[in-house]
Formats: C-alpha cells, sequence, structure tokens
C-alpha cells in the first residue's frame, strides 16, 4: 500500500517515552487490525499471557490483516530491543526477556496511534538510559483501600510506560491528622507478631446519601494479604517490587506495640516511638521481626531488595495524642545507647537490619537525608565494608528546588523526585521537579529513579514525564521538551492547543510555594498540625482576608488563570491503561478551581454584615456540587480521603461565618490597584 492509499500518510505517533531510534521507510502504512505470533522462545514463556493481555495476539491466524510477529534472541544491552515493521511480518530483537516485552510495548503504542488500524513501515532500535526506573507506593490513607485489581491496574499503567520498578511501602507511621491518633499502617501480616494489626479511622462524607460518616477498616492489602498476589502480578510483567520499611523515624506502631525494642527515655520507660539499638532483647526483638517479614513474605515472592527506609530519623511533634505538641524522640537514652549520636544510632540500626538481610542473599536500599544530615554515610559505607555485607543502594529525594546533587562514587545511587504528592490535596505538575532530578541523576552518574507517589490516575502526566526522561534523558529535552511531546501524545490532532493549556496552567500547577503554601492551606491537612490555640477555617479566612499584601486576590488570580486555562484544553482521547488523561485533567482542574472560588465566597460572607440568604443558600449548593464532583471523579480507594478534606472545610462554613461577622479585624474589602486588576 503507498502513501497516498492510506488515511494516516506520513504522521508517526508521539510516543512515551521517546525511542531512541526511528526510521521510517517512505511514508508507508499497512493495515493492521490484530497481531499473531507463530514462536516464542522460552525465555519469554513468562510474558507470553502479558504478551496476549498488552497486544491482544492470536495464537493462530484469523485472516488479513493480522500481522504475524517473530521474536528472536540477539546481542543487544539489558531491556534493549529492535523492532521491524513490515506488511509482511513484524519482527522483534530482544537482549532478555524485559527487551521483548518493552518492543510489544512500543508495538501497541504505535498501533494505538493509528487507531488500531494501521502500521507504518519502520526500524525502531531502542533501550533505557537508566536501568532502574520506577515509582515509591506510600502507605498512607488511599493505599489502604486499594483493591487486587487496583494494584493490578496501577502495575498495567506502570509497565505500559516501561518502568521496571515499583517501591511498596509496607510499613510506615505519620503523625496525627483528623483525628486523635498517629496514622499508621502495615500492610503485611506477620504471623509472629499478630498485635501488629492496624485500623484506619476517618471521619468523611459518604458521596450516595449525602452526609458525614465515620469510616474504620483494616487495610485491604493487609486484610487479604495482597502481597504476594501483587508481587506475582508486577513479576509476570517485568515489574521488579521493593519492599518498603519505615523506621526507624515514621514508626509508632512497632515500638509501641513490641515495646521490648522501644526507645527509652530518661526515666527507663519505653517511649512507643525509635528503637533501641543497644540492649540484647531489643536487637533480638528486632532480628526476630526482620526474619519474620523475610521468611513470610520476602523470600516466598523473590524479593532481592528491601528499602529499609532511614528517613526523617529527628524528634516530632504531633504524634502524642495526650498533648500533640510534645516533642518526641525517637532517639533512646538508655545506658547502651545515651552516648551515641542520631548518626551512630541510624548507622547502628541499618547494619543490624542488614546483617539479617544478608543471611537471606538481600540487599537493602535507603533514603539519603538522614546520613548525609547526619555526616555518617561514608562511616555507614565503612562499616558495611568492613562487616562484608552487601552494599546499599542510596536513594536522593526531594521535591522542590533545591534538588540535592546525589554521590554516586561509592554506591548504586538513585534520585528520587515525585510524581504526585498528596492526591487527596489538589493536582500539582511536578515535571519540572522531576526533570531536575533525572537531570541532576544524569550527571552526577545514578543509575535509576524512583518517584514518591501516592497513586492517582490524574498524575499520568508526571508518571509519563518520569517514564519518559528515564528512558531517553538524553534526547528529552527536559520538562519542556516533555511537554510538548505529552500534548501530541494526549491530543494529535489539537497538541498546539493542548500545549498551550498546560503552558498555562503550569504558571500555577508547577509553582511549588504557590500550591503547597497558597492553594492547599485552605484545606484542613496543614491546618490540623496539633496548636491547642489554632481554629479551622477561621484563622486561615482572617488571614486571607489581609487587604496588604492582596492574598486573597493572589487566591482570585490562581483560580481565574486555571479556569482560562481550562478553556483552552481541547477534547482528547482514550490511553491504554490510563483512560482520558484530558478528562482526568480537567476533573482536577475543577475541583481545584471551585475549591477555591467557594472559599472566596465565604471569605465574601464573612465580610458583608447582613446575612444575606440567597448568597448562603448558592454557597450551600456550591459547597454540595463540589463534594458531588469529588465522589463521582475520584477513584473508589482514594475517594474518602479527598472528601475529607473537602467535607471538613464546607461543613464548618455556616459556623465560621458566624463567629467571624463579629470580629472587626476581618472586615473590608478586597484591596485594588488598577494594574492589578
Amino acid at each position: 500500500m503507498t502513501a497516498d492509499d492510506s488515511p494516516t500518510r506520513s504522521r508517526f505517533p508521539a510516543l512515551i517515552p521517546q525511542p531512541h531510534t526511528v526510521i521510517i521507510h517512505e511514508q508507508m502504512t499497512f493495515p493492521c487490525v490484530a497481531f499473531m505470533w507463530r514462536d516464542v522462545a522460552p525465555e519469554v514463556s513468562r510474558y507470553v499471557e502479558t504478551v496476549r493481555d498488552i497486544s491482544g495476539m492470536h495464537s493462530h491466524a484469523s485472516g488479513v490483516p493480522v500481522v504475524p510477529i517473530d521474536f528472536a534472541t540477539s546481542r543487544l544491552p539489558a531491556e534493549h530491543y529492535r523492532l521491524e515493521l513490515r506488511e509482511g511480518s513484524i519482527r522483534v530483537e530482544y537482549s532478555d526477556p524485559r527487551g521483548a516485552l518493552h518492543a510489544i510495548r512500543t508495538l501497541v503504542d504505535v498501533w494505538d496511534g493509528h487507531d488500531r488500524a494501521w502500521l507504518p513501515v519502520a526500524d525502531i532500535e531502542d533501550g533505557p538510559e537508566l536501568p532502574v526506573r520506577g515509582v515509591f507506593i506510600e502507605s498512607f490513607a488511599g493505599t489502604d483501600l486499594m483493591e487486587l485489581s487496583d494494584w493490578q491496574n496501577l502495575i498495567d499503567r506502570l509497565s505500559q510506560l516501561k518502568l521496571n520498578t515499583m517501591g511498596l511501602s509496607i510499613y510506615g507511621c505519620w503523625d496525627i491528622r483528623h483525628g486523635d491518633r498517629p496514622a499508621e499502617y502495615l500492610f503485611t501480616p506477620l504471623a509472629q507478631f499478630p498485635e501488629l494489626r492496624t485500623t484506619s479511622r476517618i471521619t468523611t462524607w459518604d458521596p450516595d446519601r449525602e452526609r458525614e460518616c465515620d469510616l474504620e477498616y483494616v487495610p485491604v492489602i493487609f486484610e487479604q494479604d495482597l502481597f504476594a498476589d501483587i508481587c506475582g502480578y508486577a513479576a509476570d510483567r517485568g515489574v521488579e517490587v521493593v519492599p518498603h520499611l519505615g523506621g526507624p523515624g515514621h514508626s509508632t506502631l512497632i515500638p509501641r506495640v513490641v515495646t521490648e525494642l522501644s526507645a527509652v527515655g530518661a526515666d527507663g520507660d519505653p517511649t512507643g516511638y525509635g528503637y533501641c539499638l543497644s540492649r540484647t532483647d531489643a536487637r533480638e526483638a528486632l532480628r526476630l521481626l526482620i526474619r519474620n517479614l523475610v521468611d513470610q513474605h520476602l523470600r516466598p515472592n523473590g524479593i532481592r531488595r528491601l528499602h529499609v527506609a532511614g528517613d526523617e530519623y529527628y524528634p516530632i511533634r504531633n504524634v502524642d495524642p495526650r498533648d500533640r505538641e510534645r516533642l518526641v524522640s525517637p532517639y533512646c537514652v538508655c545506658e547502651g545507647c545515651r552516648n551515641l549520636g542520631p548518626g551512630e544510632l541510624l548507622v547502628e540500626y541499618l547494619v543490624l537490619v542488614g546483617a539479617v538481610l544478608a543471611d537471606y542473599g538481600i540487599e537493602m536500599v535507603h533514603w539519603h537525608d538522614t546520613l548525609v544530615r547526619e555526616g555518617v554515610l561514608d562511616t555507614y559505607l565503612d562499616r558495611i565494608e568492613e562487616l562484608g555485607l552487601p552494599t546499599p543502594a542510596i536513594v536522593w529525594w526531594k521535591y522542590n528546588d533545591p534538588v540535592p546533587e546525589p554521590f554516586a562514587t561509592r554506591v548504586e545511587t538513585w534520585v528520587a523526585p515525585t510524581t504526585g504528592l498528596f492526591p487527596h490535596l489538589f493536582a500539582q505538575d511536578f515535571t519540572p521537579n522531576i526533570s531536575t532530578a533525572v537531570r541532576k541523576g544524569v550527571m552526577g552518574g545514578a543509575t535509576g529513579t524512583l518517584a514518591y507517589w501516592i497513586p492517582d490516575v490524574a498524575d499520568h502526566q508526571n508518571v509519563a514525564c518520569l517514564a519518559d526522561l528515564s528512558w531517553n534523558y538524553a534526547a528529552s529535552g527536559g520538562a519542556v521538551g516533555f511537554r510538548r511531546r505529552w500534548s501530541q501524545y494526549v491530543s494529535p490532532a489539537s497538541w498546539s492547543d493542548a500545549e498551550q493549556a498546560y503552558d498555562l496552567a503550569s504558571t500555577v500547577s508547577a509553582s511549588y510555594p504557590t500550591m503547597m503554601y497558597l492553594a492547599d492551606q485552605i484545606l484542613p491537612y496543614f491546618a490540623d498540625s496539633g496548636v491547642p490555640t489554632s481554629q479551622y477555617p477561621d484563622d486561615l479566612l482572617v488571614a486571607f482576608s489581609s487587604r496588604q499584601p492582596p492574598v486573597a486576590d493572589a487566591l482570585r488570580q490562581v483560580a481565574a488563570t486555571l479556569r482560562e486555562a481550562t478553556t483552552l484544553m481541547p477534547r482528547g482521547g482514550e490511553v491504554r491503561y490510563w483512560a482520558n488523561p484530558l478528562a482526568r485533567w480537567q476533573c482536577e482542574m475543577h475541583r481545584t478551581i471551585e475549591s477555591l472560588e467557594l472559599f472566596l465566597d465565604v471569605l465574601r460572607l464573612v465580610r458583608r454584615p447582613d446575612d444575606e440568604r440567597n448568597d448562603s443558600a448558592e454557597v450551600d449548593e456550591r459547597a454540595r456540587a463540589l463534594l458531588r464532583h469529588v465522589g463521582q471523579t475520584k477513584p473508589g480507594y482514594l475517594a474518602p480521603a479527598a472528601l475529607r478534606e473537602h467535607w471538613l472545610f464546607v461543613r464548618e462554613i455556616a459556623a465560621s461565618v458566624r463567629r467571624l461577622r463579629a470580629v472587626p479585624d476581618v472586615g473590608g474589602q478586597d484591596s485594588w490597584h488598577p494594574w492589578i486588576v
């Protein structure tokens, strides 16, 4: 078939991640409505079902235009492949089974870009720039409600973008938010520690009954013991699972329940936060816990690396329900520990855990921050070397500027931007953070990326950026180059309009200070910080009523900019495994805009001395419409946490307006300046 006969003439679709080499021959295409295979090598046999799922392959020809695929091994670097597209057949050459999988994923991406009816005559030679490419899934509100199907969908999304690693937090603890106890998550039951079963409890809004409700539940992954199923599904799709064990910071549950390993205070009593690293019974209890984890979950599922966190190891407030202002230290001060500094305590913890894991042939991964902040990274690596333990991988993380310079001289090094923080807050464009982190990683000799994330399909652009830059950073053009290709990917017919809309929205959504320190502050998440003298939302409304600086005007400008961006955004189509990215983007922009404008409406009611019932009724209806929107658009596992953030504001509106109308300093109108307006 010639180019003139084809409805797709010379168009080659934008691909994410971008291949390294694409040669299009004579701008020709040929029809293809399905694929078949003639032979699959034994080393690819594990992935046969996955290949069938991805491509809709048939095991025999069912008539034209069904195109056969031939597989052949070749001397290529790890995960590399060659893909030859011809009318009579498609040839896949691969270095290893993952290379074959990547080739099929590229094939169906090209096919999807031609409406699943045509393919170009082309040659593609490709492979990753960074060996490790993935995301770290936090244990948090949302992931604790993910069903097995949610985990499987997530793995399909990641693997289609050629990401090959999924960090999975199986234990972590957070401070108190919207309740009276710390948020504690154990995702893998431990047979020898049955008392470590945890529950999540939140007050939220029921979108079906349109009223407040209380939810209390055991994390689904724990209750149904899903870890093995998740690992098996990931392995079948070429994705390595790296479990993440929080501690010795971010650990309230284990030391509170397993008191023999808890840090002790000056009075000699267990503190329930942090570990003792010197007493014999404490060290043995920690060894027993790690062995239980390995024997029950890691070794049976072929896990070869455990992420032993080591991050944010310092005293914090807002973890003691009896006194949320009390500074609680994770440092043990028993006779054996009191003369050790924080860095020395951390090194003792990591060495103890590492020695247990080494007996099973399991290596470690650590966050960089505490090792670097306490100046003990080299000391720790020296100790590891002296003991003959495997050298760990170090992950350098930061989600805003300045991104740290990774140190890759002595260890395997990864970098960790974020592909999305808390999805119950407002959606952010993290492509600049991703671009900067990957750039510094590549320049500094890093071999991988592992981006922090709580999964939300609305973050598709951020995850795609991570996948794209990790795969082919040299030709990516960074965040700017990615945005253009992303616009072409999600809206091939109107990509310049999409790019303009993204550019405009990014002036707000890609600004970390604007989103985190201004827009997100109107939700109760940050306001509920354990300060007894604060009152939400009254204190925020007072702060935003300031006429100099005009903070309310800043909020109004944010909403107006995002609304204008949504008017520019064209329609988009479905993307394999990810639904419609532009529709999701519109939903998140709508949630942000409506939330900010609702807050401004409430501020307007506060400033009016008379009770104008019509205005109050309109604000109430706007609030209810926002809640309905959140319930309809967020995934089921994220909806309760997202609805909680909005409901805890909405339910306080009437009472807050009554209280603040009696405060003289809150009255008055916004500031005004002609060129600002």
